[in-house]
């Protein structure tokens, strides 16, 4: 586990503050230090807490998003399919809509001939 992960500092900082409280007669004179990591270590906490809720905010906006997308790529078909019959399906300017306009084929030539001989000798 990295160093820095979440659940290794706060489990580090438990261990360090249990021990320090089992042997408090001998370290009183960390008094100072001993609140100051309990107060990082309450705020360390409510800040995981403050991560976890946009976390799950982040989400809700996501699904939000993706639902909006997914209703706008209906709407740009709409819209399109709107400009292909009212401005024609070869009209050229379908192409400011993202669309293809339908063009017409252009003839087959003709296969060229085979040479005589099939090319064997």
């Amino acid at each position: 586990m990295s160093k820095n992960a979440y659940g290794f500092t706060i489990s580090e900082i438990e261990t360090v503050l249990g021990a320090v409280a089992e042997h408090e007669a001998i370290l009183q004179h960390v008094s100072f230090e001993r609140r100051a990591l309990q107060e990082t270590l309450g705020r360390i906490q409510e800040l995981k807490a403050e991560q976890e809720s946009h976390r799950a905010a982040r989400q809700v906006a996501t699904q939000k998003l993706n639902a909006e997308i997914a209703k706008s790529r209906g709407l740009v078909e709409a819209l399109r399919d709107a400009a292909r019959s009212k401005i024609g399906r070869r009209n050229e300017r379908l192409v400011q809509f993202g669309v293809a306009p339908q063009r017409r084929r252009s003839g087959r030539k003709a296969a060229a001939p085979k040479p005589e001989g099939g090319g064997q000798t």
